[in-house]
């Protein structure tokens, strides 16, 4: 199988954030040409925040998409200022939290969904973070940080308490390295 081929691209809406492209593609193997929609966005990071004790530092907010507050991780866009997203997850960490720490490694990464959007999002692992007191929230955010413990986190997964998609891809990927 190979790449299929970008025969044209128009952009359709600029939310500046959000860039939405109609793509005309051309299946080579099939010899069939398809149009597709594709969502053009920075990548994120998101950060699994891990006290001295081993509890891990999770938030609740509004999310306008779902309706609902949910339970996730920090984390957010990779800016123009980030040179890696270990360097984000660093300052989302601290933005959203107030936990701070120099103990972050690059957990992994995934495409949030490869089908319509462009962007990577990277997990970093955050440990033996400390409270500092220096929160600095976005215009639009309103969070409420908490602590739980790993087998806490692990039974809101299972009963549905936490079901954001990223926040369990990089819970997975932090539970299995245990």
């Amino acid at each position: 199988m190979e790449k299929w081929k970008i025969l044209g691209e128009e952009k359709v809406c600029d939310f500046k954030l959000f860039k939405f492209y109609k793509r005309s593609l051309l299946n080579q193997r099939k010899n069939s040409q398809h149009n597709y929609y594709v969502m053009e966005t920075p990548d994120w990071v998101n950060v699994v925040p891990v006290t001295p004790e081993g509890n891990i530092v999770l938030i609740k907010q509004y999310r306008a998409g779902a309706d609902e507050i949910t339970i996730e991780i920090p984390g957010g866009v990779i800016d123009e200022k980030d040179t890696s997203a270990v360097l984000a997850a660093r300052r989302e960490l601290e933005e959203e939290t107030a936990y701070k720490t120099d103990d972050l490694t690059l957990l992994g990464a995934v495409n949030p969904n490869p089908s319509f959007m462009s962007n990577t999002c990277y997990f970093v692992l955050a440990k033996d973070v400390a409270h500092t007191g220096k929160i600095n929230f976005d215009p639009g955010e309103d969070i409420e940080t908490f602590e739980m413990r790993i087998d806490e986190v692990k039974d809101a997964i299972k009963t549905g308490q936490i079901k954001h998609a990223l926040t369990i891809a990089a819970l997975g990927i932090f539970f299995q390295q245990k």
